[in-house]
Order: C-alpha cells, then sequence, then structure tokens
C-alpha cells in the first residue's frame, strides 16, 4: 500500500482475500462452494461501498472547488482518477461474466428457457474449473491468443504504475507472480506459477469470480486513498454535510460457529469537527476515524436443512447535533449467518469404538482454520489430549448392545457439535498351532511321532488388529496338550506360554494316536501396556491334531 497505514477499508479488503486463499486451500465441496458465493457477495458489497464513498468525496471536491476555483486541477485529477480505476474495474467485471455464463462457438452466450419459459443465459456450474481455466489461462492457441488473465496482469500493471505517476505515492502491484506474493513465495511448488496459474488454474468458477472482485476491491481502496489526499488539497474534509447516515460493513456475511464475527459501522459521510461516539450491546465501541470495530464470537441453536442459520446484531451511533445541544442516535442494524461447522473425524475404524480399548480418533473443524482451537468431553468414555490439535485417545467406558458414547466438541469454549459413536466389544480371538512357521492341518494332522515342539497363538480379529494394533497384542497363558491313545491319557503336558516343547510326548507317541491341545486362559496387553485375561470360546480352544 502507499506509504502509510492502511486504511480501514483497505485492511477489511485484505483480510476477506486472506480468507478467500485460505478457502482456495480447502477440499471443494458444496458447503464450500456455498462459503464462496457469500465471500463474493461480501467483496462485491465492499467495493460497491467503496464505489459510492469515493463518489462522495469527489461532490466534496467539487463544492470546495466552486468557493475556490483555484483548485480545479485538482477536481480534474480526481476525475481522472475515478475514471481510470472506474474502467478498470469495469473491465473486471466483462471478465467475470465470462466465467459466469456458457457461450456458443460463435461468442454469442448460449440462451434457453428457464423454468418460467423466458429465454435466459445459462449459468456455468459453480464447481467448474474448465471454462475458468480455458478463459484466464489456455486462451485461443490456434489463434495464437493467450488467457486473459495474462492480459489482465499487463493491464493491471500499467494501472498500477499510472496510478503512481498521477499519485506521487508507490502503490503495490495488484497482479503478483507466485514469486512475488508474500502469501506463497515461501511455498516451493506455488512461487513457480505465474499470476495466471497462481489464481486460476484448477480453481471452481465462483472462486475465480471472487478472486477477480479482490482486484476491484483493492483498485477502489487505491482510488479511495488518492482521492482522501486531493480532498485534504482543497480542504473538502471540512465541509458539513446536511445528511447523514450511518451503516455497517461485515467482512464477511456468513461465519462459522465458534469463530469471530467482525463488522465495522461508520457514517457515510462526517466532518472531522465531529467525533461520533459508538455503542455496540449497552458498550462503547473504539472509533478511530470516524469507524467503529465490532468482534463477538458467533454462535447459533438452530441451523435450517443447508446448515445455515440466519442472525442479526444492533449497534448505535451518537453524533452530536451541530446546531444545538444534544445527540442525534442513528441505529445500525445488521445480519449475518452462522454456518454449521463440519465436524470431520479420521480414524482406522470410524464407525465404532472398541470398549476399554485405546481408540486414537483425530477431530477436525475445516471451517475454523487457524482459529480451531479445540476441547472435548465424552460421555460414556474416558478421553486422553493428544499432542497434536484435534488428537484424542477416547476410552469407551460403557457396553452393551445399545452402548453409545457422545463426544462433544468446543473451540475456545463455544460449543461446535457432538460426534455419536457406537461402541463394540473387543472380539475373541482365535486359538492357532503352528509346526515350523507353518499352520497345523487338523484333517491331515503329523507324522509319526510327532513335532518335536509346537507354537500355540491367540490371534486378534483381523479387523481390529488393523484399527488397533496396540490393543491386539494376545499370549496364552494356561493350557494343556495331552497325547492320546485310543480313550487313554498317555501324558499330558501344561502350556505357560506360546512355545510348548514336545520333546517327552513324542519319544511315546505312535501311528494312531491324537495331540490334543486344550487352552483355558489367555491375556491381552492395551495400549498403556496393561494386561488383561481375555475370555476364550469355548469350542475353539480344544484343537486335536491326528499323529498318522
Amino acid at each position: 500500500m502507499a506509504g502509510g497505514k492502511e486504511t480501514q477499508r483497505q485492511k477489511m479488503i485484505g483480510l476477506m482475500y486472506l480468507v478467500l486463499l485460505a478457502l482456495l486451500a480447502l477440499q471443494v465441496s458444496s458447503a464450500i462452494i456455498q462459503k464462496f458465493q457469500f465471500l463474493n457477495s461480501s467483496l462485491e458489497l465492499a467495493v460497491k461501498n467503496a464505489g459510492d464513498a469515493n463518489d462522495g468525496k469527489i461532490k466534496g471536491i467539487e463544492k470546495a472547488v466552486d468557493k475556490a476555483p483555484q483548485y480545479k486541477n485538482i477536481l480534474d485529477e480526481a476525475n481522472l482518477v475515478k475514471k481510470m480505476s472506474r474502467d478498470m474495474i469495469a473491465e473486471i467485471e466483462a471478465l467475470k461474466e465470462d466465467l459466469k455464463w456458457v457461450k456458443e462457438k460463435d461468442g454469442k452466450w448460449k440462451m434457453e428457457k428457464n423454468d418460467k419459459g423466458v429465454l435466459a443465459r445459462v449459468p456455468i456450474d459453480l464447481k467448474d474449473e474448465e471454462n475458468g481455466a480455458h478463459v484466464m489461462i489456455v486462451g485461443d492457441p490456434n489463434h495464437g491468443k493467450k488467457g486473459q488473465a495474462y492480459y489482465l496482469k499487463e493491464k493491471l500493471d500499467k494501472f498500477i504504475n499510472e496510478f503512481n505517476k498521477i499519485s506521487g505515492e508507490k502503490y503495490d502491484q495488484i497482479a503478483k507472480d507466485g514469486k512475488e506474493d508474500p502469501l506463497v513465495k515461501d511455498d516451493p511448488e506455488q512461487k513457480k506459477k505465474d499470476f495466471a496459474e497462481l489464481n486460476f488454474d484448477q480453481t471452481p468458477m465462483i472462486a475465480a469470480v471472487a478472486v477477480l472482485t479482490d482486484k476491484q476491491g483493492r483498485i477502489a481502496a487505491y482510488e479511495a486513498d488518492i482521492l482522501s489526499k486531493l480532498a485534504q488539497k482543497v480542504g473538502a474534509k471540512d465541509f458539513k454535510f446536511d445528511v447523514i447516515e450511518a451503516s455497517y460493513s461485515a467482512l464477511s456475511s456468513t461465519v462459522a460457529a465458534g469463530t469471530d464475527y467482525e463488522a465495522k459501522m461508520f457514517v457515510t459521510a462526517r466532518s472531522s469537527a465531529i467525533v461520533p461516539t459508538m455503542k455496540f450491546r449497552g458498550n462503547t465501541v473504539k472509533v478511530e476515524n470516524g469507524v467503529g470495530v465490532i468482534k463477538f464470537k458467533a454462535s447459533a441453536t438452530a441451523y435450517d436443512a443447508e446448515g445455515n442459520s440466519k442472525q442479526n446484531w444492533e449497534g448505535q451511533v451518537l453524533m452530536p447535533h451541530p446546531s444545538k445541544e444534544g445527540d442525534t442516535t442513528f441505529k445500525v442494524k445488521g445480519e449475518y449467518i452462522v454456518a454449521k461447522p463440519v465436524i470431520d473425524v479420521k480414524s482406522a475404524s470410524v464407525s465404532a469404538l472398541y470398549y476399554n480399548c485405546g481408540n486414537d480418533l483425530n477431530i477436525q473443524v475445516p471451517a475454523l482454520g487457524a482459529n480451531y482451537k479445540p476441547s472435548f468431553s465424552a460421555k460414556g468414555a474416558n478421553i486422553i489430549n493428544g499432542k497434536d490439535k484435534g488428537a484424542i485417545i477416547v476410552i469407551p467406558t460403557i457396553k452393551g448392545a445399545d452402548a453409545r458414547v457422545a463426544i462433544s466438541v468446543s473451540s475456545e469454549g463455544s460449543a461446535i457439535g457432538v460426534k455419536d459413536f457406537p461402541v463394540r466389544g473387543v472380539p475373541r480371538p482365535q486359538i492357532v498351532c503352528k509346526i515350523g512357521g507353518n499352520y497345523v492341518d487338523q484333517k491331515r494332522g503329523v507324522t509319526a511321532p510327532g513335532p518335536a515342539g509346537i507354537q500355540v497363538l491367540a490371534e486378534p480379529d483381523p479387523a481390529f488388529a488393523a484399527a488397533l494394533p496396540k490393543e491386539a497384542r494376545y499370549s496364552i497363558t494356561e493350557g494343556e496338550v495331552t497325547l492320546a491313545r485310543g480313550k487313554r491319557e498317555i501324558q499330558t503336558l501344561p502350556i505357560r506360554s506360546d512355545n510348548v516343547n514336545l520333546s517327552s510326548i513324542r519319544s511315546q507317541a505312535q501311528a494312531g494316536d491324537r495331540i490334543i491341545v486344550v487352552i483355558k486362559k489367555a491375556r491381552r496387553l492395551n495400549f498403556r501396556d496393561e494386561a488383561e485375561d481375555v475370555p476364550i470360546n469355548a469350542a475353539a480352544s480344544v484343537i486335536t491334531i491326528p499323529v498318522n
């Protein structure tokens, strides 16, 4: 920006653009597309308000020049600034129209009858990425043409250079390549892109339109800065306007629950001799240069089918009466939409939680971005916070056919929502035997006199092991191996670990005998390395191996 501090309006436009870039980094969904619409509407409203305010500045200069004709050159310069900026804004507006509507091969708008039977232009889908890339980047290579974004950059660069000559200031370029843009210049991938690729490659139509609207907003902000300086040269800032209206401008009309709603209350015409007092919810708001900023946590209790809740706020602007004692109070009313944040849960087994196990969850709320500062509570479970933001370990403490755990998600004390999970019991392990690392075939058996050793294992359910590997660690703690011949038991050995030495049984075994493995107890280690006894399925606890 030019030299000194940014104006409040310029800061507002800059913050909106930051929100836009943050949304571009998210995976596009219908909800995000809707937020782009709200964001673009807010940007367009800011451009319109800036244009109206700039018209007021020029009228003030005109009145000053009527009384002091020697300043006519200042008025001529102001009108030139206005023409340059409005022509550039209009040219960008034409580009936005090219992105919004379908064209035929002959370049004319495609027309179809709408649901009312009226012939109308056909809109391009808000998520469409191809048309924007073709118009702004590719162009018509068969005729040596390049995309409109390249011509736009050339025009914007020339525009800023002329603005700098007129004003004697040094306004920053609006159309920057990746290596010049402070937001992405440190990103190895993004800094390689030029202006066109950075802003319009793989970009949904409504996002591309919002990018162009942001450029219009910056032009309007530069125009406002120059006009303010020109107005000061002729003393227009000292004029007392006979009509004073109060209004507001919000950074966005849509905010996610748990994030800050921020708006600015201001008077559209004022005198430097009059300092307004502004109030919000009974408290006095700090006013700088005639602008009061309000900030509060957005919240809602009821949402519509699309996850939005319309809310409103009211403030007061008190202006000292110019000709008599007392204040004139103007009411400022604003509306905004609270969008219900989507809670995104990442887990190896997100459909259900295992009882008395450490279930790893990663709970994020993408809409909150950097403002996401979560805290969690649970009904029917204990929670251990992880090292990363949103990472938690949930240990269900209830079980049963209808057992469920409810996890409440908050951010900076503001409730976001509740995620509900069913609770399932830990599946029983399967008892298996291995000889030499291979599973024993109970039908084929083993060749006499049998193996010198056998491995008896409690293997976890595959789905359980995949979801919670730290919980699926089993070992055999009690059992026995018996050599049987007919109805007689020849020898019985105890099982106290997974590996059993069968040397004594092998020395007695004959063809026709049976090796019978009976498992009585097993245990499982959980994520804390704590052991617990595991019930064994009676039908699966006995394995008979024929000796052939």
